[in-house]
């Protein structure tokens, strides 16, 4: 069965997509008479009272209901006239009724939703999903499909093309796909609802059906052309806004349900979706449902695949609420993130999923200690467990030798590091343990794990000192690793950087920053070719000019030597480093004059050279990018109006005088988001590492600079338009 690939849940379509194929012209926008015309011939209108009652729904409720009775209306050219319309056929007339028995007496329907019976009110009936979608199927439809009589003998094969194409228009009308879908995917135009599918970006999107789904592709289709829907794949931003509808469940065939990237869908998950058995794919990622996750899903034992990230579900593993995880045996891909809602601790779920390749339950509300039955999960490659409150121990999982991606930061685990730890996950690619109170040493088997491309143990307790053989086993024999993100600031790491530093030859990222590291800044950081993102500062190094050899690392997009014991002049080849975006040089010993080559570095949005001993005129020129400016705490002069010729973002200067206003002072700035004057030492006391704080996510990618209070800055805003 043709499937689309799997996507991230992003928005993918313009505000202007339009379908221009003639097929996709499904009942255009005139029609607004029909379904009340109908309406009106079934049920009478029998006092002022309820004429006025009718009247006053029409107002409130034609923003939900309006779009369906359009669509339906469009189909016949009618006219919008509530208390007539347009006459119908004998024949339309009795398909309709037949349908209405049918729905009604098998109960594919609720019945509220198909008669006035269940004090739904009038036009609630009237422009309900279901009343919808039975008067298109009978009245308006094109290919005028056999409706099942309730008087005489119908086989299941015989009645299920009615209900798959139901069950189908039923998902339309509550999704609203005649006002708000994007792409329409040919929905209700006339044609099998087996052509209900588009192509869009080289995806396609819509019905996906097979034959006889107990049969494999080559047998024959005892179906004899009656192809059954088995699956259902919306685009990502396809704007579905509604109800998930419990109508779906008749879609019994169905292997693969996926909706995601909408956010606008509401409501809960019908409990009823548990009868779907030969569902293997099911996915609902980031809408707005919420409520209970059913725990009817124990039923889908076929279940391969189940992604409910990003919603508003709720549940409490204390109350069992996710114990129907251990039911569902052939799960290989389980993810629950981001629903806040979800509390408790993790169920023992080890031994009852064997075969689970994924656990991602990232930013829930989950506490407690890891399960040891999670070292059964022989098969485990994904382990997410990150932004929780999880404690105590992570030895039942350290072991597990198929893992490829382990995230538990920002967790409180307060678990000791020793020489093992994750050291025979030889598949290893990214490990994320920062913020996890772990205290102890890092083992030096970590830097030797081939496929190792991610390594953060940032914000922890880590003490000792770095491994001196750092991407080699001996003296003769070097090991080739992938390494190219390593954090490891904000921990009690001692002694010096290790020369063997040089042979990490694929890092892009190396922040060491916040430590006890002594000793001097070693060159052989300069042989890191591909590094574009260093950061050292917050350390105890010996005093010295800005080394040298940074002068050839031309790739630098990011360099942070805050408080690094830094003296003597701003050197004017820093200048030539073109690539900088972030440059930090604050709270050190620089003299002089801040040289006039750095108003070369156009691309550079943050700069801070606060607390120095700069003197002079700024001299930097326009620098149109900058977003973030610190001079303050420093001996400069002069105005600055070069820098003002732009909006910046956070601008603080020595512009202040010891009475608080800017008379005297000793920079003249006309747009400084803050003062300062030399007899204030607390002024602008504040952090301003923007390196840390989170700012490295999707793929360890920079997305912003975080300045916790102070706020943040991205290089993905324009913030001058």
């Amino acid at each position: 069965m043709l499937r689309p690939e799997d996507d991230d849940g992003a928005t993918i379509l313009s505000d202007g997509l339009s379908e221009t194929d003639e097929e996709q012209q499904q009942l255009t926008s005139a029609q607004a008479a029909a379904i009340r015309a109908d309406a009106k011939k079934y049920k009478c209108v029998t006092s002022a009272l309820l004429f006025v009652t009718f009247l006053i729904s029409v107002i409130v409720t034609t923003a939900r209901y309006y779009g369906n009775a359009n669509f339906l209306a469009e189909a016949e050219g009618g006219i919008f006239d509530p208390f007539g319309g347009k006459e119908k056929t004998k024949e339309n007339q009795e398909r309709f009724q037949k349908t209405l028995e049918y729905l009604n007496h098998y109960a594919v329907s609720h019945p509220s939703t198909l008669t006035d019976d269940g004090g739904y009110g009038l036009l609630e009936m009237y422009y309900s999903p279901q009343y919808s979608a039975a008067l298109w199927i009978s009245k308006y439809d094109s290919y005028r499909i056999p409706i099942p009589s309730i008087r005489s003998y119908h086989s299941w094969r015989e009645e299920y093309p009615f209900l798959q194409r139901y069950a189908l228009a039923v998902l339309y009308f509550a999704t609203h796909g005649p006002d708000f879908w994007r792409l329409k995917m040919f929905f209700l135009n006339g044609r099998h609802e087996c052509g209900w599918v588009n192509k869009f970006e080289d995806q396609y999107y819509g019905v996906y059906c097979g034959g006889d789904p107990d049969y494999d592709d080559g047998e024959v289709d005892v179906w004899e052309g009656n192809r059954t829907v088995t699956g259902l794949w919306f685009p990502p931003g396809n704007q579905m806004l509604g109800t998930l509808p419990p109508e779906v469940r008749h879609l019994r065939y169905l292997k693969i349900f996926s909706i995601a990237g909408e956010g606008v869908l509401y409501g809960t998950i019908p409990f009823q979706y548990g009868a779907l058995k030969n569902l293997n794919y099911l996915r609902l990622a980031d809408t707005s449902l919420n409520g209970e996750i059913p725990r009817e899903f124990g039923e889908l034992k076929n279940l391969n695949r189940l992604d409910l990230r990003k919603n508003g579900f709720s549940a409490d593993t204390t109350k069992g609420d996710l114990d129907f995880l251990k039911e569902m045996t052939s799960l290989q891909l389980l993810y629950l993130d981001d629903n806040m809602d979800i509390t408790g601790t993790i169920p023992d779920i080890g031994a009852h999923l064997p075969i689970l390749e994924v656990l991602s339950l990232s930013n829930l509300n989950m506490y407690g200690e890891l399960p040891p039955s999670l070292a059964d999960l022989q098969k485990l490659s994904w382990l997410f467990l990150d932004d929780n409150n999880f404690e105590g121990s992570v030895s039942m999982v350290q072991n597990l030798t198929k893992l490829e991606y382990v995230h538990l930061e920002n967790n409180m685990f307060e678990d000791v590091i020793d020489e093992h730890f994750f050291t025979k996950s030889n598949k290893l690619k990214q490990l994320d343990v920062s913020n996890c109170s772990f205290s102890g040493s890092i083992p030096w088997k970590l830097f030797h794990l081939p496929s190792l491309e991610v390594l953060d143990m940032s914000s922890n307790n880590l003490g000792f000192e770095l491994p001196q053989n750092l991407g080699f086993f001996s003296s003769f024999e070097i090991f080739v690793t992938n390494l190219s993100f390593l954090s490891l600031h904000s921990n009690n790491i001692t002694g010096s950087i290790p020369f063997s530093i040089q042979n990490l030859r694929e890092l892009t990222t190396l922040d060491l920053s916040m430590n006890r590291f002594t000793g001097t800044i070693p060159m052989q950081i300069g042989n890191l070719e591909k590094l574009e993102d260093l950061f050292l500062g917050r350390n105890q190094f010996e005093e010295g000019p800005l080394p040298s050899w940074i002068r050839t690392m031309t790739q630098l997009k990011e360099l942070s030597l805050k408080s690094a014991s830094l003296n003597e002049t701003i050197p004017e080849w820093l200048g030539e480093l073109t690539k900088l975006k972030f440059l930090d040089l604050g709270e050190n010993k620089l003299e002089d004059t801040i040289p006039q080559s750095l108003g070369n570095l156009t691309e550079l949005m943050v700069l801070l050279l606060n607390d120095n001993k700069l003197k002079g005129e700024l001299g930097l020129g326009e620098l149109a990018k900058l977003e973030a400016l610190l001079i303050d705490d420093n001996d400069l002069t002069g105005n600055t109006d070069e820098m003002c010729a732009h909006d910046i973002k956070y601008f603080i200067a020595d512009c202040g005088n010891s009475t608080g206003g800017t008379l005297g002072a000793e920079v003249n700035c006309t747009c400084c988001t803050q003062c300062c004057a030399d007899v204030n030492s607390t002024c602008n006391d504040d952090e301003w590492l923007g390196n840390h704080q989170g700012t490295w996510e999707l793929g360890y990618n920079r997305i912003y600079w975080d300045f916790d209070d102070n706020g943040y800055v991205s290089p993905f805003i324009n913030y001058n338009r």
